[in-house]
C-alpha cells in the first residue's frame, strides 16, 4: 500500500505554555532517573576543568518520535523491488508528519522546563517538531539535569576540546518523552577556543604521533573525525613516479581504467543537472585543485569539471595551509576517482566545519536536511564554549544529492546508544525520501578505528592486541549501505577474483552492538552463522544473530594511483571503496533520471534480494583483537558484505525496477 499522510494542526509552544507546571504528568513524588551516561571508552579525553556557572550552553531536546517502529515497513514499501510502491520516495513534509513527537511529549517536556524556571518565551520548537531548543546557563542546567559541567582536553590534540557531562538525570514522568539531550554525554565533535585562527599547524606531539603511525594502525581513539590523527583516512603507500594507464599492473597500481575493467562499468555519457554525486569531506581534510588538475591531465584529460562544486556546511572551509597526504589524502583520493568516474556527471563536496572547532556527523545532517535542524545558538561568556556551536552555522542550506558518500567513521563505542539511534533514524528518513547514503566500513578489520578493541565488559578499549571486536558507526546504522575493500592479489589481472583486502589495511565488518539485524538482511546473516560460523564465542562478538552486520557491499581498496600535494603516490582504505561503489550508483540513477524514473535511493533491500547483480568474494580475512578475523566465504559475509559490483547486472536491476 501507499502511506497516504494526513495533515494535522500541531501543538504550538503557546498551548503547551497554558498548562500548569507538572499538574498533569507527573505521577506521585518527583522522581530523577538517570537518562545517558557518558560512554565509558572515551579515554582519549580528559577532564580539564569546571565550565564557570554563568556560561551560556545552547541546548536541544531531542523529542521521542512517533512510528518509528514502523522503519523497515515504510522503507520496504519504497525501496523493496516487490513493493508496488518501489520508488515512490517522500516528500520532506510527508516525513516531518509521520514521524513529529505526540503532543503530549511536547506538553511534558514544556511543563517540565517551566518547572524548572525555563519560561516558554524562551523555549522554541523546531520546524520538524522533534526538537526543543533554548539558552540555558550552566548554573541552570546543573540544577535541573542533577549533573556537572566540564570542559575537557583532548590527550593527543591540545588544542582541542570538550564540553560534557558524565551523565545527566531527567524526572521519570519525562523520560519516555526524550531521547537525548545535548550537550550533554557526546563526545562526537571537537569544541575549539576564541575563534581567531583560521590556520592551525599540526602540534609536534601529533607530528610524532603520524610518524609513530605509519602504516595500518594508528592510536587515534576518539581522534576528531577529519583530523590528520583519524584512523578512518585513508593510508598512504609507496611514491609513483611513473603513473601508468596499463591494464596489466592493475594488482600494483590501481586507476579508472582499472576499476571499470573490474566491475564491467562503462564511462559515462549523461550529464543531468539534477544529479551530482555528493562527497563529504571533514576540515581540516581538504582537497587542493593543483593536485585535482595534474590527476585529471594524466588519467582523463577531456574530464569537462575539473573542480567539484563546493557546499560549505558549519563554517566550513577547503584549507590551504596544512598541504601533506594526512591532510589531502582522503579528499584528493575521495574526489579524483570519483570525479574521473562518473564525468560528465558533477560531484559536489559537502566540506564541513573549519579548523578550529572540527565538525561532527549531526553537523552534515543538519546543513543538507532542515528537518534535522533545531536552532541557531552559541552565545557564550566562556571562550572555551566559543565555537561549539556557532551562531554563524545554518540548517538545511543545502540540498542533499541523490547519492552521499563519506569516507569517514568512528567506533559504535565512542558515542552513546541512544545518541546513535537518533542519528541513525534521520538516514533512515534520508532513505524514504530517496537518497542512497554509503559509509567505509573502517580499515581495521574486526578491530575499531584505530586499531583498537573492547575489553571484556565493553567499558575500555584496548591497544589492539586482544578484546572484543569494536563495530563501527555510521556505518552499522541499518540505514545506510556500508563498504568494505577488496584488492587485486600480486600477479593477478582484471579478469581474476578479487580478494578481501589484506594490504596495508584489512576491510571492516563484524556485528553491531546497538542496532537490531534489519528484515533484509535476516537470510543471509543466518546462511552464515549456519554455514560458516565463526570460531568465536560471545566474548567476542555479538553472535546472537539477531543484530545489524555490516558491510552490505565492497569494492578495492589498494593501491590507488592518487595524486597528492604535486605527486603520484598509493593510497589505501574503504576511503576508495566508498566514492567508487557510490559512483556507479549515481552512474544508475542518471539511466534512470533519463528514462522518467525515481533515482534508487535504498539500495540494501534490493541489493540483498538479487545478490546475483554482484561478484561474490570468497578468500580472504579481517585480522584484529588478536585473531583472525572472519573469513570470505561463498554468500554474504561480514568483510566484504555481499561482494564487489558488476555494473551492468546492477544497471540491468534497477532498469526493470518502475
Amino acid at each position: 500500500m501507499r502511506f497516504n499522510i494526513i495533515t494535522s494542526v500541531v501543538a504550538t509552544l503557546a498551548v503547551a505554555a497554558d498548562a500548569k507546571p507538572l499538574a498533569k504528568f507527573q505521577r506521585g513524588p518527583l522522581r530523577h532517573v538517570v537518562h545517558e551516561e557518558v560512554p565509558a571508552v572515551h579515554s582519549k579525553w580528559q577532564k580539564d576543568h569546571r565550565m564557570h556557572y554563568t556560561a551560556t550552553l545552547p541546548v536541544k531536546i531531542g523529542l521521542a518520535q512517533q512510528n518509528l517502529h514502523r522503519a523497515e515497513e515504510f522503507i520496504y514499501d519504497v525501496a523493496n523491488p516487490n513493493s508496488p510502491n518501489y520508488g515512490r520516495h517522500w516528500s520532506p513534509a510527508e516525513v516531518i508528519e509521520m514521524f513529529k513527537p505526540k503532543r503530549e511529549s511536547v506538553n511534558a517536556i514544556m511543563e517540565w522546563l517551566e518547572s524548572e524556571g525555563i519560561h516558554p518565551s524562551r523555549v522554541k520548537l523546531s520546524v520538524t517538531k522533534n526538537w526543543i531548543t533554548f539558552n540555558a546557563t550552566v548554573r541552570e542546567m546543573e540544577q535541573m539535569l542533577k549533573t556537572e559541567y566540564h570542559v575537557y582536553k583532548h590527550e593527543t590534540q591540545n588544542n582541542t576540546h570538550h564540553v560534557a557531562c558524565e551523565k545527566y538525570h531527567v524526572p521519570d514522568y519525562v523520560a519516555e518523552h526524550v531521547d537525548i539531550i545535548t550537550p550533554t554525554v557526546h563526545f562526537d565533535k571537537s569544541l575549539g577556543h576564541e575563534r581567531t585562527n583560521k590556520h592551525k599547524k599540526v602540534s609536534n606531539e601529533a607530528t610524532k604521533e603520524l610518524k609513530r603511525s605509519n602504516g595500518r594502525r594508528q592510536d587515534s581513539t576518539k581522534a576528531i573525525v577529519g583530523s590528520p590523527l583519524d584512523g578512518s583516512n585513508p593510508k598512504q603507500g609507496q611514491h609513483i613516479d611513473n603513473a601508468m594507464m596499463d591494464l596489466s599492473q592493475c594488482d600494483t597500481m590501481i586507476t579508472p581504467d582499472c576499476l571499470r575493467a573490474l566491475y564491467n562499468m562503462p564511462k559515462g555519457t549523461l550529464a543531468n543537472a539534477s544529479n551530482a554525486l555528493g562527497i563529504v569531506e571533514y576540515t581540516p581534510q581538504a582537497f587542493l585543485q593543483t593536485d585535482l588538475d595534474l590527476y585529471f591531465d594524466q588519467f582523463t584529460p577531456d574530464i569537462p569539471q575539473k573542480t567539484p562544486q563546493i557546499l560549505l556546511l558549519a563554517d566550513g572551509v577547503v584549507q590551504t595551509q596544512n598541504q601533506s597526504f594526512n591532510f589531502n589524502g582522503e579528499s584528493a583520493l575521495d574526489l579524483e576517482f570519483a570525479m574521473a568516474l562518473i564525468s560528465p556527471q558533477k560531484a559536489s563536496v559537502y566540506q564541513v566545519g573549519d579548523l578550529v572547532q572540527g565538525a561532527s556527523f549531526n553537523n552534515f545532517l543538519d546543513g543538507i536536511d532542515a528537518s534535522y535542524c533545531s536552532f541557531k545558538g552559541g552565545d557564550s561568556k566562556d571562550p572555551n564554549m566559543d565555537g561549539q556551536y556557532s551562531a554563524s552555522v545554518e540548517c538545511g542550506i543545502a540540498t542533499a544529492t541523490n547519492v552521499i558518500s563519506t569516507s569517514y567513521g568512528s567506533n559504535e563505542a565512542d558515542l552513546g546508544a541512544k545518541y546513535e539511534r537518533r542519528q541513525c533514524d534521520e538516514y533512515m528518513k534520508l532513505a524514504l525520501q530517496g537518497v542512497t547514503v554509503l559509509y567505509s566500513s573502517g580499515d581495521s578489520g574486526v578491530a575499531g578505528n584505530g586499531g583498537v578493541c573492547l575489553s571484556a565488559d565493553g567499558q575500555s578499549f584496548t591497544d589492539g592486541t586482544s578484546g572484543k571486536f569494536n563495530p563501527s558507526f555510521p556505518g552499522g546504522c541499518p540505514w545506510v549501505t556500508s563498504v568494505g575493500a577488496t584488492q587485486l592479489s600480486k600477479g593477478t589481472t582484471v579478469n581474476d577474483a578479487e580478494t578481501a583486502c589484506q594490504e596495508v589495511i584489512f576491510s571492516g565488518g563484524g556485528f553491531s552492538n546497538v542496532f537490531a539485524i534489519p528484515s533484509y538482511q535476516k537470510k543471509a546473516v543466518s546462511t552464515f552463522m549456519t554455514d560458516h560460523a565463526p570460531p568465536y564465542g560471545a566474548d567476542r562478538f555479538n553472535n546472537s544473530g539477531k543484530v545489524r552486520a555490516f558491510p552490505d557491499v565492497s569494492a578495492n581498496g589498494a593501491n590507488y594511483v592518487t595524486a597528492v600535494d604535486g605527486q603520484f603516490s598509493l593510497s589505501f582504505g574503504t576511503s576508495a571503496s566508498a566514492p567508487v561503489f557510490a559512483s556507479m550508483i549515481n552512474m544508475i540513477n542518471e539511466e534512470r533520471l533519463q528514462a522518467g524514473k525515481s533515482p534508487v535511493g535504498f539500495i540494501n533491500e534490493a541489493l540483498y534480494a538479487n545478490p546475483q547483480v554482484m561478484n561474490d568474494i570468497t578468500n580472504g580475512t579481517n585480522p584484529g583483537c588478536g585473531t583472525v578475523g572472519f573469513s570470505a566465504v561463498k554468500g554474504w559475509d561480514p568483510l566484504t558484505g555481499l561482494g564487489t559490483p558488476n555494473y551492468a547486472k546492477m544497471k540491468k536491476l534497477f532498469m526493470t525496477l518502475p
